[in-house]
């Protein structure tokens, strides 16, 4: 097998692991079924407190229209609110609701958790290459997202 077919390997094992196992606490098992978008608009709403749809369209390098079904599923399931904006009377704001605030931690947590189990295999000098390494590669990833790579 030759280095490429082994590193799109890993990176499809590690992608399968974090986004759409449920093997996870017992907690938090079969509490909802999520798909990787759902996990991702959560995630991001999360870290950005008030997000508009098309954010979660750019951010994730989907479709609007895939978007637009990602925020109608949170919020029937009571996930998200959406609210028009103060700024521009044409736009909602999209925001976590209480029970989507637990959500989204519980799955931050449950990710922190995933991560350093896995990183638990290396020694720390080891883990620090690594993040310095997968560091350059978001990097690249991002720049040629932008269009200047």
């Amino acid at each position: 097998m030759t280095e490429d077919y082994r590193l799109l390997g890993y990176v499809r094992t590690l992608m399968r692991v974090m986004l759409v196992s449920e093997r996870t606490s017992p907690e938090h098992q079969h509490v909802v079924r999520f798909n990787a978008l759902d996990f991702h608009a959560l995630g991001m709403l999360r870290e950005n407190g008030v997000v508009r749809a098309s954010g979660i369209s750019d951010a994730l390098g989907i479709v609007p229209t895939t978007a637009s079904s990602v925020v109608a599923r949170l919020i029937k399931r009571g996930l998200i609110e959406r609210q028009q904006s103060t700024e521009d009377r044409r736009a909602y704001d999209l925001q976590l609701t209480s029970e989507g605030r637990r959500i989204a931690d519980a799955i931050h947590t449950q990710d922190l958790h995933n991560m350093n189990l896995f990183l638990s295999a290396l020694e720390p000098h080891d883990q620090a290459a690594l993040l310095d390494l997968l560091g350059r590669v978001v990097e690249r990833v991002s720049a040629l997202e932008n269009g200047s790579g």
